[in-house]
């Protein structure tokens, strides 16, 4: 390793380190360094991004934020509510394999009709079917006592956001998990709702803001259980994600 490569090195390393890398919800603005133009660009052509020629409707700062987490978290289990076309799964179980982590990816939506042929077989991928409203339904005790952590938790329902953080929180979450709840950005419902008139009722009701103020709410309630991790949070700028203040590590409040 040459001098320059070892102070890269030693930069992400210390990056990695910093005292204030973990930050309450309280200590947070619900703002970003980007404004609604660059995000309606950003948005206009999502469903035409692809992986392996299945639709992949992950972030262009999340291509290069998730793998990073990956690679320091090493989880075990990963569970992704909202399937659509199975694209993120695959990409998910592809960079297991990719860094030699010994997981598995499960993957839930009510409709799975939706799931791309080319994902539905996939021995590393276990496709779940249920409704994020009755949670517990899907992922039963006896099932969540026997996946091992860390977990990586990643919510695209866009439903039930209290129930669903309250469900994990009493039935298994460790010190070390994270989370991550996609699409709190309210740029993009903003573009979404009124440029592109999406219409699903129980996901825009409430208007652009309302993922982000029931994650904050639910947040503020455990501020010294769950913090943001502005390593990867702002790792393109403040809040430079499709998901604002919603990478989350499950912390004891000894480790704050």
């Amino acid at each position: 390793m040459n001098h320059q490569e070892a102070k890269k090195h030693q930069e992400n390393f210390k990056a990695l380190q910093r005292e204030d890398r973990f930050v309450k919800i309280s200590e947070r603005e619900d703002r970003c360094d980007l404004n609604i133009d660059v995000w309606a660009a950003l948005c206009k052509n999502q469903f035409l991004q692809t992986w392996k020629g299945v639709v992949l409707q992950t972030g262009v700062t999340e291509l290069g934020i998730f793998p990073m987490l990956l690679n320091e978290l090493k989880p075990k289990t990963i569970i992704e509510l909202g399937t659509y076309s199975g694209g993120n799964a695959l990409w998910l179980a592809d960079h297991l394999e990719i860094f030699g982590i010994e997981g598995r990816v499960y993957s839930v939506d009510i409709d799975p009709s939706l799931i791309d042929n080319r994902v539905k077989d996939d021995p590393r991928i276990s496709f779940l079917t249920g409704d994020c409203f009755q949670i517990e339904k899907i992922f039963t005790l006896e099932l969540l006592a026997s996946l091992p952590h860390p977990w990586l938790i990643i919510d695209d329902a866009h439903v039930n956001l209290s129930g669903i953080l309250n469900f994990f929180h009493n039935s298994g979450l460790q010190a070390g998990d994270y989370i991550v709840v996609e699409d709190t950005n309210p740029l993009m419902w903003e573009y979404w709702i009124n440029e592109r008139g999406w219409s699903a009722k129980e996901e825009v009701e409430g208007g652009p803001y309302h993922l982000i103020n029931d994650l904050r709410e639910w947040l503020l309630k455990h501020e010294n259980e769950y913090l943001i991790d502005t390593h990867y949070q702002d790792m393109y700028g403040y809040n430079v994600t499709k998901h604002w203040n919603a990478f989350i590590k499950c912390v004891s409040p000894q480790q704050r």
